[in-house]
């Protein structure tokens, strides 16, 4: 019987051992990238997206708290637009800013 856990233990720690040494060749960064085709012009879907008081329209956090405190701040869209919330745990508190909006280029 204690040969048996002997056998046991000495496997789990070659498998510990193995899942340790594969984690430990795999790269330190990682990226995730997700991708959407729309049916409109890059300067419909830019429109949206450079103006924060359009991201009601769609974006789904916007809809996640109807509680949230919105303020808009800086150029009404584009370049120096400033967009801050404050929401429950789910949605958080923070703010966005345009600095470099590029036109005419895949969004």
């Amino acid at each position: 019987m204690f040969e048996v856990i002997i056998i046991i233990a000495v496997l789990l720690a070659l498998a510990i051992a193995a899942i340790l040494m594969l984690a430990a060749a795999r790269p330190d960064t990682f990226s995730v990238r997700r991708t959407a085709t729309m049916n409109a012009s890059a300067e419909k879907i830019f429109a949206l997206i450079s103006d924060f008081r359009q991201w009601g329209r769609w974006s789904p956090w916007e809809t996640r708290d109807p509680g949230m405190k919105r303020t808009y701040d800086g150029a009404e869209r584009g370049k120096g637009a400033v967009y801050a919330w404050d929401g429950y745990k789910n949605v958080g508190r923070d703010a966005w800013r345009f600095s470099k909006p590029r036109r005419r280029r895949k969004c």
